[in-house]
């Protein structure tokens, strides 16, 4: 394989390349690189640990099997964390008895913000936090899944749309009215501390 940077695209299309070939080497290093990412994605559908790991167990055990048939995505992190997205959504719904699910409306995301390392006074700090964390859990589950796979993941808005299963349209206009909404409900102080934490990924 050449000697290319281990964290370029390039590197990935030519591990994915040689682990549809059979390469075991090249799938591990998929493996160990998108599991703990998907980990914490999932962790946010569900607070099932187990469900999570089965998820994504299944995930490349199925990506293993049907190497040779699949084909090879222009982004391998978004390829792997929407089939890993429609996997643990189609699970869940399974759980919870409800075999039809294909509302994508109908679903929970969960995520709190930890700002222990923003520069903030420990009392003024958690009067924020709680401010904050109120604001977020009022946005929609499609909202906040915008939000972190574009602050936390740092897809573009087009990789955010093809991760969610929807048009580019939708995800720039999902993203407007978060902001709209978190804009008209914080003051602006808190405002700039909530795009603080964002930029600075402390959102779990």
């Amino acid at each position: 394989m050449q000697n290319l940077d281990p964290n370029s695209g390039e590197t990935e299309k030519l591990h994915w390349h040689s682990f549809k070939t059979g390469n075991a080497a090249s799938f591990e290093h998929l493996y160990q690189k998108y599991s703990a990412g998907l980990y914490n994605y999932g962790a946010k559908f569900s607070g099932d640990k187990d469900l999570i790991k089965e998820c994504i167990q299944e995930l490349f055990v199925q990506i293993w099997i049907k190497r040779s048939s699949i084909g090879n995505p222009e982004h391998i992190k978004n390829y792997l964390y929407k089939s890993f997205r429609n996997l643990i959504l189609k699970k869940t719904a399974q759980l919870q008895k409800n075999q039809d699910f294909d509302d994508i409306e109908n679903y929970d995301f969960n995520v709190s913000l930890n700002i222990e390392d923003a520069l903030i006074d420990g009392e003024r700090r958690e009067k924020i936090s709680v401010q904050l964390q109120e604001a977020i859990s009022r946005l929609t589950a499609r909202q906040k899944e915008a939000i972190f796979l574009r602050f936390y993941e740092q897809l573009s808005y087009e990789e955010i749309a093809e991760v969610m299963g929807i048009t580019v349209k939708a995800s720039y206009k999902i993203m407007a009215r978060s902001l709209s909404f978190l804009r008209n409900n914080l003051s602006k102080e808190d405002l700039l501390i909530l795009y603080m934490a964002f930029y600075m990924k402390l959102l779990n």
